[in-house]
């Protein structure tokens, strides 16, 4: 079973230097990662698998997806989670290029993000690379 829970304090723990427009919640992970876990059996070609009544909430509070998943394709799942994240940073830093107060006009105010489009090029590939190890979907099987 996949502990989507877990999965969403994994991608917390590794966007937490990320400034975001609004504080995000566990909760909040855990929907993105419900949101990749789904995109996943898109990207694989095998939509029939998907169940969403396969999702369960235990008596511990955790969720779970109760499938096994191999370790790559775990990973193919959190690549899909840092893209979401990293795209909902850019749709806030795509609001803000310059303003203009009573005393002064601001320009280039997007300066201290502008690796971030490296950062989603650099983590499409990465899931490029995740999705081809994973030959038994590359060649149809």
């Amino acid at each position: 079973m996949l502990n989507i829970t877990e999965m969403a304090e994994e991608l917390k723990e590794l966007t937490a230097w990320q400034e975001t427009p609004v504080v995000l919640d566990l909760g909040d992970y855990v929907k993105m990662v419900a949101r990749a876990l789904r995109k996943f059996f898109v990207d694989i070609n095998h939509p029939e698998e998907y169940d969403i009544t396969l999702y369960i909430t235990a008596d511990d509070g955790n969720n779970y997806y109760d499938r096994e998943f191999l370790i790559d394709e775990e990973e193919y799942i959190l690549s899909l989670c840092k893209i979401e994240f990293f795209q909902r940073v850019q749709t806030d830093v795509n609001n803000t290029f310059g303003y203009t107060t009573n005393a002064l006009t601001i320009t280039n105010a997007d300066k201290p993000y502008a690796n971030l489009k490296n950062t989603l090029e650099d983590l499409q590939h990465e899931r490029r690379i995740n999705f081809n190890k994973m030959v038994r979907y590359t060649l149809g099987v």
